[in-house]
């Protein structure tokens, strides 16, 4: 057997020494590769052709100007960059984006100040349109881990938000918390800063049929979903049906959501409801049914309504009398004869003004009664049957309305702060989210869904929430029986969780604030 002193005389001490030919062609040979790859980007910088300089392909929104980089680039940054190891620094400067996008800032008290804040730095350009328009979490959570204004702490906002899909990560929606944690009106301030949008909604308050004062929405029309939801039927299982309007025509009462509540044009919300488009069919404002078969009074403000009244019966009193035609002698001149296609009528005498007075007055009264029924199935209702009125002034004349309407004071909007698409929703029937409507007899009932509800989709993990939601698209199909089962299972096998990103319901900028004439040239 060998010594290991045997085995190290095989080694050739002196290898380094002599020239490596394998080694020498690979530094030779990388060597000219760099200089012909620096020679050709500089040929093409000569040339005016930037493209190897791109990170990668540019956006659609920006293919306009992607020949020319300096309309967004003013500085070159990449080696700052790399040595300083910073993320931080861009080669766009802000001013450069704002000569097409001039978009209106986040807050004006915001902390840092929303021109201390780069564009590049969430909208990533050459990555992209995901990156462009979506950005990530990480910008949202750089400031809204602990909120701060440069007043101080957010008397708006939570002071906390890190990711929606975890309780702790997202506060409960704030007409929520009004409605579960606030039973007096200044116990809220701790849990909702006493200036957020959350308080244009609602009010704190006591209807009649109240225990007691609470958080409520703060429309004043009078309205009961659960009555207008209930299917009727009769003994075989058929919708009953009805008379109903001036044309006696049959109108179905097994009503549904989508009944009143319209998407607008672009289905991201609903439409605002139209008495005349929704409620009228079922609830005319009826005056006078013996005199004035099924016409119903306006529903505008209370002096429209008594002008529209004091019309009626005036016309009505002086139907048929017209004024005489003036007696001439001279058989040249033309009698003085009305105008084609009008009828000039005479003046109330007082006793014909004192009748017209009275008939108005009791138009009026019957068109505010809180209930009647002339005719019809569910034909009942009157001003006051939705709204609350109350006396304009203690003694007014008699020929004015002394009487107004409380603003109805229904919001639009609930969630203000936030974006949402009913058209994107739309796989799912309406009680998947407001649950409670069915039940809901009061106007100060609340129901928008709670975040809950929004967790058991739009969440990494939907766990036994998306086989909720797959049972109720499987419901929905109007499939047979047979096979119900399978697709509900796979339904909720293969249902994954939605987008729970930030900006997938929050925007930065106001769009009410952009401006639109650009500075391009």
């Amino acid at each position: 057997m060998r010594s290991s002193r045997e085995l190290s005389r095989r080694v050739d001490l002196h290898a380094h020494e002599r020239p490596n030919a394998a080694r020498r062609a690979s530094w030779w040979l990388a060597f000219w590769a760099g200089s012909a790859s620096l020679m050709w980007v500089c040929l093409l910088f000569a040339r005016g052709d930037n493209r190897p300089y791109q990170a990668g392909p540019v956006t659609t929104p920006h293919r306009l100007i992607e020949n020319d980089c300096a309309k967004c680039h003013t500085t070159w940054t990449p080696l700052e960059r790399l040595v300083g190891l910073r993320d931080d620094v861009h080669s766009t400067d802000n001013h450069k984006c704002d000569a097409c996008h001039r978009v209106a800032e986040h807050h004006a008290n915001q902390v840092p100040a929303h021109k201390d804040i780069s564009c590049a730095a969430c909208h990533q350009e050459h990555e992209g349109s995901e990156m462009l328009i979506r950005p990530s979490n990480r910008h949202c959570i750089a400031c809204h881990t602990d909120l701060k204004t440069t007043h101080g702490p957010s008397e708006t906002f939570a002071k906390r938000a890190t990711r929606f899909d975890e309780p702790d990560g997202h506060p409960e929606f704030a007409f929520k918390r009004f409605c579960d944690a606030c039973d007096e009106i200044s116990s809220c301030i701790d849990a909702i800063g006493p200036k957020h949008p959350a308080r244009s909604v609602m009010q704190f308050m006591q209807r009649p049929g109240d225990e007691k004062p609470h958080w409520q929405d703060r429309g004043r029309v009078r309205f009961n979903h659960a009555a207008h939801l209930k299917a009727e039927y009769d003994k075989d299982g058929k919708p009953v049906y009805g008379l109903i309007g001036k044309d006696r025509k049959f109108v179905d009462y097994s009503r549904s959501c989508e009944a009143c509540h319209e998407p607008d044009n672009d289905r991201h919300f609903m439409k605002p409801i139209h008495f005349e488009r929704h409620c009228q069919e079922c609830h005319p404002l009826l005056f006078d049914n013996d005199r004035f078969p099924g016409q119903s009074v306006p529903h505008e403000t209370p002096d429209v309504v008594r002008g529209f009244l004091t019309e009626m019966y005036t016309m009505r009193t002086l139907r048929g009398e017209l004024l005489p035609q003036p007696a001439t002698d001279q058989p040249n001149q033309l009698a003085l004869r009305p105008v084609p296609g009008h009828r000039d009528f005479g003046k109330l005498t007082k006793d014909q003004a004192k009748i017209v007075l009275d008939d108005v007055a009791a138009a009026e009264e019957l068109a505010q009664q809180h209930k009647h029924s002339l005719f019809g199935y569910e034909a009942s209702g009157g001003c006051r049957y939705c709204h609350q009125l109350e006396p304009l002034v203690e003694k007014a004349p008699t020929s004015l309305a002394n009487w107004r309407v409380v603003p109805p004071n229904i919001p639009e909007r609930w969630l203000l702060d936030a974006t949402f698409h009913h058209g994107s929703h739309r796989m799912l029937d309406c009680t998947a989210c407001h649950a409670d409507a069915g039940k809901s007899k009061s106007t100060g009932d609340v129901l928008i869904p709670s975040i809950a509800v929004c967790r058991t989709c739009h969440s990494e993990s939907p766990g036994q929430g998306a086989g909720a939601v797959a049972g109720q698209i499987a419901d929905g199909q109007g499939q047979r029986a047979e096979g119900q089962g399978s697709l509900r299972e796979l339904l909720s096998r293969t249902m994954q969780g939605a987008r729970f990103d930030c900006v997938e319901c929050h925007r930065y900028h106001d769009p009410k604030k952009e401006r639109l004439n650009g500075l391009l040239k």
